[in-house]
């Protein structure tokens, strides 16, 4: 899942209000569904039902306070459905109710309906769940240097995140609490409360973190398992080396596009030599200040021209940055303005989520991964921009809610599991749902020819998925996508269309 996604959806949470559960009204385990017209960002409304369900915010400490989990059910068309089917989304913090309502994520949900009853699960702190962990809106914006060095925007993250989680815990939230175990634990009271012996999972992202702790806490109230976009226990942070064979992977199918190949011949080496140049001497750009609706000068070193790179992993943005790196090499920033723009203002903290950073933070990583990135990291294009909020300084900040080595011990199940990768996926490659897949010995991996992380969308990938959850056999299925079609630098240049 792309941070832009996660932050639009955050957002989108934070402006239309989260009301947060009265503990003393409720008890643990009290559930409550009624009919609910669901719809979609095309303007379609579907018959649904709003459940809620109140739970221990920290169910391992002396505290009563309730939270409330919301969800969408989406009755299953099946004479005899089988256990229903909880969607985990990913991010961390990305709702997974706002998922639902992006037209090619609902046509899955409502073809599974074939098999089940589909659960959309508004995890603990985001969405419609409540209380929300979404930060205030800024009082001061970012400063003006924030993006000249990777130093820089660390500080910045580290106060946005301080000033949030300060407003969190004066409202009485417990940050520590939201964490990995506690939404596997979230989605079997769930179960119990559905009155289902058993339930499947469709994790995406970190919602397969979230989904594989579930297997090893409550394994044995599922019935088949989907991962897509496989993160394992010590994938928090991601590593650097992965974008750089991205790149190049991207690079040579650049070469071979005639929309961009006249331009840009070496994608890779294009990236490389902006990069120092933007090292060397950062440059300056005027964008709009979204708090004080005033034009501001920024400056623009390297760390946001790596920090963008991360969008070589999302199917939809890797198409224009050949182009967007060759405007960049001829002088012309406008393109580099308007993604400038967006990150400056995030900077601010508009938008951001604490659920977020606490999710991540309780997911931890070993030594030895740390070590393995910092290595990678001092020689990588990309650097450790793609790990910026996931330091021990900003994890003390929510609380440190690691959940320390034992959560990160290999894990061993014999669910049937279906894992999917996308062959053009940096932040969760293929070899990381391999390594998962060694202790899932009835498992498929299916490899999707051309996909980025986000899979699912795919006509072909959702039919598998569908299969498999009806039981039957996924083993010799293959699907492979169309290559990622690049687009020209005019047509990079040409006013953005809205999002589907």
């Amino acid at each position: 899942m792309t941070k832009g996604l996660m932050f639009t959806l955050c957002f989108l949470c934070f402006v239309s209000g989260c009301v947060p559960v009265n503990a003393q009204e409720v008890r643990a385990g009290q559930i409550v569904i009624e009919p609910y017209t669901f719809r979609t960002y095309d303007g379609s409304e579907h018959a649904a039902e709003l459940g809620k369900l109140s739970v221990r915010e920290n169910r391992n400490g002396n505290s009563s306070r309730l939270i409330q989990l919301a969800f969408i059910r989406l009755r299953s068309t099946a004479v005899h459905p089988s256990a229903p089917i909880v969607f985990l989304a990913g991010g961390p913090g990305v709702p997974g109710i706002g998922m639902g309502q992006i037209p090619v994520y609902f046509r899955l949900f409502d073809r599974l309906r074939e098999v089940s009853d589909v659960i959309l699960l508004g995890q603990r702190g985001t969405g419609m769940s409540s209380p929300g962990l979404q930060c205030p809106a800024p009082i001061m914006s970012a400063p003006t240097d924030v993006l000249a060095s990777e130093s820089k925007t660390r500080q910045q993250l580290g106060k946005t995140i301080k000033s949030c989680a300060e407003h969190l815990r004066s409202q009485g939230i417990e940050l520590a609490a939201y964490n990995i175990n506690a939404v596997a634990d979230d989605v079997d009271d769930l179960r119990q409360a559905l009155g289902a012996d058993k339930v499947n999972l469709l994790g995406m992202s970190f919602g397969t973190q979230l989904a594989l702790a579930t297997v090893r806490r409550h394994g044995d109230h599922l019935d088949r398992v989907v991962l897509a976009g496989t993160q394992r226990s010590d994938d928090n942070l991601i590593l650097p080396s992965t974008f750089d064979l991205l790149l190049k992977k991207i690079s040579q199918l650049a070469a071979q596009d005639a929309a961009i190949n006249k331009s840009v011949t070496d994608f890779a080496s294009l990236v490389e030599k902006v990069l120092n140049q933007f090292d060397k001497n950062p440059v300056t750009l005027t964008v709009t200040d979204r708090r004080t609706k005033q034009m501001v000068k920024v400056t623009v070193g390297k760390v946001a021209l790596q920090a963008l790179l991360q969008g070589l992993s999302d199917g939809r943005a890797v198409s224009s940055m050949p182009a967007f790196y060759y405007t960049i090499n001829q002088g012309d920033y406008s393109l580099l303005t308007r993604n400038v723009e967006g990150i400056y203002n995030s900077l601010s903290g508009s938008g951001n989520s604490a659920m977020s950073v606490a999710m991540s933070c309780s997911g931890g990583y070993s030594p030895e991964r740390l070590a393995r990135v910092q290595k990678e990291a001092q020689t990588s294009l990309v650097g450790n921009t793609i790990n910026l909020q996931l330091t021990p300084d900003i994890c003390r900040l929510v609380s440190n809610p690691d959940l320390g080595s034992e959560y990160r011990t290999r894990l061993w199940s014999t669910l049937p599991t279906l894992f999917l990768s996308g062959t053009l996926d940096g932040t969760t490659p293929p070899f990381q749902a391999e390594e998962v897949r060694w202790g899932f010995p009835n498992s498929v991996h299916l490899i999707v020819e051309n996909a980025g992380h986000e899979s699912l969308p795919a006509i072909e990938v959702q039919s598998v998925i569908v299969d498999f959850f009806k039981g039957q056999y996924v083993c010799k299925q293959t699907v492979s996508l169309a290559r990622p079609r690049f687009v020209s630098v005019e047509e990079a240049k040409s006013p953005p269309s809205r999002p589907r």
